[in-house]
């Protein structure tokens, strides 16, 4: 707990303030990751493995966009670094740590920004105009903007999100988690959740699973694993 509140403390002031409201959540998602790095190290490898990878792909490198990028967890950033002239990073939080292990770097640079159309129109549309754009990557934000839109709206929000992905102009990949099952102790399913609201996605180039909240996390009887999706290529596996 006092790790959290020092956080919160360093984060506070450094972040403009529309949005320190978001950063208690912000604080809370570091925290679990953390108590649970070994559960997540699997998710998180493959994630940055996959990023790493997609690269080679690329006909250029100046400017790539993580939208999403959170605590970084599961962002390759200093990869990133490397390889490109300017990473951006696109959140409505950037606490502390995240912004420590960046700060190295005089090529990234944390944008605070709010990406759901539930909250404003066109919240794709700052793409635009970003110099130099080669590649744009959502991670694991989907889910999130469903989780936070007004009830009722959540799968606008959810074909909003991927919908506006598909027509941007550059290289797009999309990691995201789809939906959740709860096991109990036994292995046996007691719940299954569509984090994408019945929006379908075609068949990803990889998936796996993703132990979000082990035994102890959230119930002592339960524990919640996420199916996760990669599209390296997230226009052509929509078109």
């Amino acid at each position: 707990m006092l790790a959290e509140t020092l956080i919160y403390a360093t984060s506070y002031f450094a972040t403009p303030e529309p949005f320190r409201p978001h950063i208690y959540e912000a604080v809370g998602l570091w925290a679990r990751g953390r108590r649970q790095a070994q559960a997540w190290l699997p998710h998180t490898r493959k994630t940055a493995s996959h990023i790493e990878r997609m690269i080679a792909k690329l006909p250029q490198r100046r400017t790539v966009v993580v939208l999403g990028s959170g605590p970084l967890f599961d962002v390759p950033v200093e990869f990133l670094a490397r390889h490109f002239d300017r990473v951006v990073l696109v959140d409505r939080a950037h606490i502390a740590p995240a912004r420590r292990r960046t700060r190295v770097h005089a090529n990234i640079r944390h944008d605070w920004r709010d990406l759901s159309a539930a909250t404003m129109a066109d919240p794709l549309g700052f793409l635009a105009g970003m110099p130099e754009l080669d590649w744009v990557i959502s991670i694991n934000l989907v889910s999130q903007l469903a989780a936070g839109a007004p009830f009722g709206s959540e799968r606008k929000v959810v074909d909003a999100h991927l919908d506006d992905l598909t027509r941007l102009s550059c290289a797009v990949s999309l990691v995201t988690d789809v939906s959740y099952r709860t096991l109990d102790r036994g292995g046996s399913e007691r719940e299954q959740f569509d984090l994408l609201y019945g929006r379908r996605l075609p068949q990803p180039e990889r998936s796996w699973e993703w132990e979000v909240a082990p035994l102890g996390e959230e119930s002592r009887a339960t524990r919640r694993v996420h199916k996760v999706a990669f599209y390296p290529d997230w226009k052509q596996a929509a078109a």
